[in-house]
């Protein structure tokens, strides 16, 4: 993979600290990038070895304990996760999402969201409302520049698009910040696929464009 989360991102998720709908990104990625496993066994290991240097004394049981947990809940995740013999992991949606739509793109329920843009929104925790947000893009297509009020993890599904900052291909991941901003455009002669977290609004440079991002809420 040419383009990982952000080591601030592997950090939070190998202890735990990332939302839901960030961790399941990650945790897509992670299945085929070798470089973003070994970062994460490193975290553990330096976590392993920070609770060894602790004077424990200085904390108190309770979170001693839930620190453990914490830490060995995140090393264990993908790995429960793989077990699972029901999921295809020859399909091109990673196994850490096929709970929620399944192995097979085609069968999300695409939206019109704009001229060579379609939008599925997946529901991933009932109780918080939380969502991933899926877009099918056109060859060619951009989507209007934008920066984020938060942060924005975009895991591409299938094919590819460019940005101010590189390409990205299946597998890659875009991580952004409120200091980014960028003009994503499909760069593959196929649809681009991608999926996408936020923890805050989009920001768009233009009038039209913001009308475009109430409607799609991303």
């Amino acid at each position: 993979m040419k383009n990982c989360p952000d080591l601030a991102t592997i950090i939070s998720y190998s202890s735990g600290a990332l939302s839901k709908s960030f961790a399941l990104l990650v945790s897509s990625h992670i299945e085929k990038c070798e470089h973003c496993k070994k970062n994460i066994d490193r975290c553990h290991e330096m976590g392993g070895s920070f609770l060894e240097e602790i004077d424990n004394t200085e904390l108190d049981t309770n979170s001693y304990a839930m620190f453990l947990d914490k830490l060995e809940v995140s090393k264990n995740k993908e790995t429960q996760i793989s077990e699972k013999e029901i999921f295809d992991k020859s399909s091109e949606v990673p196994v850490s999402l096929q709970r929620y739509i399944g192995s097979d793109l085609s069968s999300l329920k695409w939206s019109f969201l704009a001229p060579g843009i379609k939008k599925c929104s997946v529901k991933i925790d009932q109780k918080e409302n939380k969502h991933l947000t899926f877009l099918k893009i056109k060859s060619k297509k951009k989507i209007p520049e934008h920066s984020h009020l938060g942060s924005e993890l975009t895991l591409v599904l299938k094919g590819s698009f460019d940005d101010e900052n590189g390409r990205y291909m299946a597998g890659d991941i875009a991580d952004h910040d409120h200091t980014s901003k960028h003009e994503p455009i499909v760069t593959s002669h196929e649809d681009c696929v991608c999926v996408i977290a936020t923890d805050g609004p989009l920001i768009f440079n233009s009038f039209i464009a913001n009308i475009f991002q109430s409607i799609a809420r991303i």
